[in-house]
């Protein structure tokens, strides 16, 4: 029996710089965050009053990368519990991920379609970056 060496393709190197641009570009373009250096001064807190309608909100102001500083911060955030049926489940996580974002920020659009008002700073597409 005669071992033969078999001859493989020299490994052929990836330039990240293009992919790693093209990549800064999209997340720009959908207004996705990215991490940033926090600067030592919080902003205040500002909540739209309980009773505003979606036109009363105000106008949030635009940080570094489409995070606006007026978003609410994680202590105030609520969590809600409900029980979908499984293809009602599987559903909203296709359109979350066909959509690029978070399942909350799909949740969030739908109720603000239905009328409640939902201040534009909160409507972050993908929050995990903000966590702290």
């Amino acid at each position: 029996m005669t071992t033969s060496k078999i001859a493989r393709p020299a490994f052929q190197s990836i330039e990240l710089d293009p992919i790693d641009a093209r990549l800064e570009a999209r997340a720009a373009e959908r207004g996705i965050p990215t991490l940033v250096t926090p600067k030592a001064e919080q902003p205040p807190e500002v909540q739209p009053p309980a009773t505003a309608s979606a036109s009363e909100v105000p106008a949030p102001r635009k940080g570094g990368r489409g995070y606006s500083t007026l978003a609410t911060p994680r202590s105030r955030m609520k969590g809600l519990k409900v029980e979908l049926p499984d293809y009602v489940w599987v559903a909203l996580k296709k359109r979350a991920a066909e959509e690029m974002v978070s399942l909350r920020h799909v949740i969030m659009t739908a109720l603000r379609e239905k009328g409640i008002p939902i201040n534009d700073a909160d409507m972050i597409e993908d929050g995990r970056r903000f966590r702290t």
